[in-house]
């Protein structure tokens, strides 16, 4: 129960103090009212939460304690002894697993009808972070437990590991102004609102690119960095573009429509 504090603690106190700072600080000009995405947005969030908790329990904690107790994985084999150490080496490789399964989403059909939910939303900013189909949400979230199991990773590793990744998501995603100098030096390392909303362009050639959520390294390591938009800039998808594509029903159903 400690750790579901602290990770919805960290949730809540990054969703709250960026969307006031893009309130405060906007970066671009919306497309459409606050009022006419996020209700759809916060109960797309919402229904994921209950769909996790009635289907898979405890989640990725409870897949922790599992593993502790069980004693499997890499961490465990090796015999290693808990530390910061090596909870920052399961976040470096957790999130390079999340680089691939991103990657995978735009790839394999299938999956991409599920992640095409996350681009279909014509604005970025905090509820974009966690716009996911829940039928996506699931098989990250069982992605997330072979991973805890191949591992061994521990509930703190794996907390730390989550509240890094929702904390990134929502960063990123925010509408913020970054000073341009800051912002090219902070992404050499990790990934900006400026970096990551290339990939949600309409053009394919840019949303395949800068597939990234926590550290850009990744994206230059396998050649899928891109610097800056050569499009308009336009995000989101040409298909689903007007308020109606944004209600919660229409969000559900998207997958499932030609």
């Amino acid at each position: 129960m400690k750790w579901e504090s602290i990770r919805l603690f960290a949730f809540i106190s990054t969703f709250s103090i960026f969307s006031i700072l893009e309130y405060f600080f906007p970066w671009r000009k919306r497309e459409l009212s606050r009022l006419s995405r996020w209700p759809s947005n916060l109960l797309l969030i919402l229904v994921n939460s209950l769909t996790l908790r009635l289907l898979l329990g405890a989640g990725s904690v409870g897949m922790a304690l599992v593993v502790t107790a069980k004693k499997w994985g890499v961490v465990h084999l090796l015999k290693l002894t808990p530390s910061l150490s090596v909870d920052i080496a399961l976040i470096i490789f957790f999130d390079l697993a999340i680089y691939l399964q991103h990657l995978a989403s735009h790839l394999i059909a299938p999956l991409w009808r599920l992640h095409r939910v996350h681009h279909t939303d014509p604005d970025l900013d905090v509820t974009s972070a966690l716009r996911f189909h829940p039928l996506e949400i699931l098989l990250s979230m069982m992605f997330k437990f072979l991973l805890i199991v191949i591992s061994g990773a521990s509930v703190r590793s794996v907390v730390l590991f989550e509240v890094v990744l929702s904390s990134m998501a929502i960063f990123n995603h925010s509408n913020i102004v970054i000073p341009e100098r800051f912002e090219s030096l902070l992404r050499k390392l990790f990934v900006t609102p400026q970096m990551h909303i290339i990939h949600h362009s309409v053009e394919k050639t840019e949303s395949d690119t800068n597939f990234g959520f926590n550290l850009s390294i990744w994206d230059r390591l396998f050649k899928t960095y891109q610097e800056s938009f050569d499009s308009s800039g336009v995000i989101g998808q040409q298909k689903f573009r007007l308020a109606s594509d944004q209600k919660l029903t229409s969000l559900l159903t998207q997958p499932f429509k030609k």
